[in-house]
């Protein structure tokens, strides 16, 4: 049996920490691109005017808060684990944006979430197993 770090340093804490460090790099990319998707007409369809927007320098930071906390999991959490369990966010991705953004989702994405949930219930299960083992 290894020893884990604790608290902040326990790697699921840190699993947990990228995975909200997604979302909310997610929630500002798409609030700063949106804000500045007029500036270059013809520019636009690049996503470069989006680099205007303070929320998308805001949005970078959490995605290397997110990278760095990955790299820190991956030396304690077997990817085969980790990587799925990440997927968390493909539901809170979603709901974020229709929560927050009042974006909507269409019966056909609430299935695909639904389903999502049901995955992530199937490989959270042995993990739980896996984790008293480690």
């Amino acid at each position: 049996m290894r020893d884990r770090p604790s608290g902040f340093a326990n790697p699921w804490f840190q699993l947990w920490l990228s995975v909200l460090c997604v979302l909310v790099s997610e929630l500002l990319l798409k609030r700063g691109a949106s804000a500045t998707a007029h500036l270059a007409e013809n520019w636009s369809w690049t996503g470069i005017t989006g680099l205007a927007s303070p929320l998308v320098w805001v949005a970078i930071v959490f995605v290397i808060i997110s990278f760095l906390s990955w790299l820190y999991v991956l030396k304690y959490i077997p990817l085969s684990v980790a990587f799925p369990l990440s997927r968390v966010v493909d539901v809170l991705v979603p709901l974020s944006c229709w929560f927050i953004l009042g974006e909507t989702i269409s019966p056909r994405r609430w299935c695909g979430i639904a389903l999502v949930v049901v995955g992530l219930a199937v490989v959270a299960k042995p993990v739980a197993r896996l984790e008293e083992r480690l």
